[in-house]
């Protein structure tokens, strides 16, 4: 039997709580009866990663991250789903004579007990995150019983079939909805052709063609503008609308919208999955010192701090997990969005109501009155939350929102294009994170190779080898699992209020900051290609092909 770890004790010691949450952790654990690492997560003191990643530091086990796991289908047959979910443990590898299995706990004499009976053999624990593993053996045991592939298929041929129109399509959305969910997707595209109509997946960033659907098919797109609450007999304009699905066992807030065109309408879905949040800045892909430095950026007391970025760069997950770096239980946290997307169990978190006249700008009115300490804004994108949010920051309040901006230095002149003071800009701004998405490798098919002329020119940099993914079923022969943030900081010292203060160029501000050591999205990159992360090929795609 491994000697009991008091995680209080472990996580005060990395310094991620304080005596304070420890007592709070209690009193809630009195009531609950949890375990006091599920207090903590569930409540938002810990993320899950940092909790996991302590726990593995002190046995002297791995962490591994599930979401780029392939299991070994055949192993999993061995195994009972219900019995997996009450040891909670994912058994999902064989390694010569071991079975290698995911924990989210210390392992106990049961769970090996378990293991060994199932298999005969002894297993090698590795540890992940408690959501992970649990999602994980919602998904595989379901998928292993439901090849929802070939299930779509036979649906497609009954719904193509039926002339008379008496079969719902709702089954065949579910299951798009699951393939959707089995392949990571973020978005589902229903694209109508002059044949029939064309589903695809956007995974990883990237949108890709999965199947081709006969023209009869057409009528699933009623059957997703009811579930949206839209109108089905306006066939002539954009609409959007929304539903929420429960898909194993977790719900999923789907945002629906329509076009018009010559074949019929356009659909768009965005899954998002509702669920707690509980981020590490280290997990999303800040490196280290980036990781300190975010910590000290949300910490402090009064101010503006931006996440700029496109559409899908996930700014508002980064801008949650600063949240959640915070010590919340001493503030008043506020928040303001469109839709909420990660619940902050310690935030009061408000959601945007149009048609009732609630949205991002007069939100800022209401919440000034509650005392806040910090406040989020889903979105600064008109003048009036701008000015509202600049007047919060210079009344002592934290203001954290995101921008739409291309650089950390462009949000100097969106900002301004916002109408903001620039002498009330220069004392607020605290700093300007701009991000984007890059896709990592496929740890299951990463080769080693010698960079060529081309890709050491556009690196910058002498490197003997780099990485890239060959292609397997892992990944769809695409070389790629998962995705990892490059980015950049851009914090506002002395000096770069002084040049904000007096309008200086944007030359002059890059000047400074490189001075002081600043890194672009480009530098960050280039360090993450060196260091086997991500590929030369995936940076031209989200970065250029022209190094500026």
């Amino acid at each position: 039997m491994t000697a009991p770890i008091r995680i209080g004790d472990l996580l005060k010691d990395k310094g991620f709580i304080g005596d304070q949450h420890i007592r709070y952790a209690l009193q809630v654990q009195r009531v609950t009866k949890e375990k006091l690492g599920q207090v903590l997560t569930r409540t938002g003191l810990v993320s899950e990663y940092d909790l996991v990643n302590s726990v593995a530091q002190q046995l002297g086990i791995k962490y591994v991250n599930l979401n780029t796991v392939s299991p070994d289908l055949a192993l999993l047959k061995r195994f009972n789903r219900n019995t997996c979910l009450a040891q909670r443990v994912f058994p999902y590898a064989q390694v010569e004579n071991e079975i290698v299995a995911a924990i989210a706990d210390v392992p106990d004499d049961r769970t090996t007990q378990f293991l060994v009976r199932a298999t005969g053999m002894r297993p090698q624990y590795v540890m992940a995150e408690e959501s992970r593993v649990i999602a994980s053996i919602y998904n595989y045991f379901y998928f292993l019983d439901n090849p929802v592939e070939k299930l779509m298929q036979r649906e497609v041929g009954i719904i193509a079939a039926d002339t008379s129109r008496t079969v719902s399509p709702d089954t065949l959305i579910n299951y798009i909805l699951l393939w959707a969910v089995k392949q990571r997707a973020t978005d589902i595209h229903i694209r109508p052709m002059a044949q029939g109509l064309a589903l695809a997946f956007r995974v990883d960033g990237v949108l890709s063609n999965v199947a081709f659907m006969p023209p009869q098919l057409q009528r699933i797109v009623t059957s997703i503008k009811l579930q949206a609450g839209m109108d089905i007999a306006e066939q002539r304009l954009p609409q959007d609308g929304r539903w929420t699905a429960n898909l194993l066992e977790r719900r999923y807030d789907i945002r629906a919208s329509t076009i018009v065109t010559p074949f019929g309408e356009n659909v768009a879905l965005r899954l998002l999955s509702q669920e707690r949040a509980s981020f590490s800045l280290a997990a999303l892909g800040f490196l280290p010192d980036a990781v300190e430095a975010m910590r000290k950026v949300f910490d402090e007391p009064f101010g503006i701090v931006l996440l700029s970025g496109p559409t899908g760069s996930g700014k508002s997950t980064t801008l949650v997990a600063g949240l959640t770096s915070l010590d919340l239980l001493g503030k008043n946290v506020l928040t303001v969005e469109n839709p909420i997307e990660y619940v902050v169990p310690l935030a009061r978190q408000t959601q945007v109501n149009e048609p009732a006249g609630y949205n991002f700008s007069n939100a800022m009115r209401y919440f000034l009155r509650h005392d806040p300490d910090v406040v989020l804004i889903g979105e600064m994108r008109d003048t009036e939350t701008a000015k509202t949010a600049l007047t919060a920051a210079t009344t002592g309040h934290m203001v954290l929102s995101t921008l739409h901006a291309n650089t950390a230095l462009g949000a100097i002149p969106r900002l301004q294009g916002l109408e903001m003071d620039t002498e009330m800009l220069a004392e607020s701004l605290i700093a300007v994170v701009s991000q984007r998405l890059v896709r990592t490798i496929c740890p299951h098919c990463v080769e080693t190779y010698q960079p060529t002329a081309a890709d050491l020119e556009y690196l910058g940099v002498d490197v003997k080898e780099l990485k890239r993914g060959k292609g397997c079923a892992d990944c769809n022969q695409t070389g790629y699992l998962g995705r990892t943030l490059v980015y950049e900081i851009m914090v506002v010292e002395r000096e770069i209020r002084q040049l904000l203060e007096k309008s200086a160029d944007l030359t002059e501000i890059e000047d400074s900051l490189v001075r002081k050591g600043f890194k672009n999205m480009f530098d960050i990159g280039v360090q993450k290609a060196v260091m086997g992360i991500t590929t030369v090929e995936e940076l031209q795609r989200v970065l250029g092909k022209t190094r500026f």
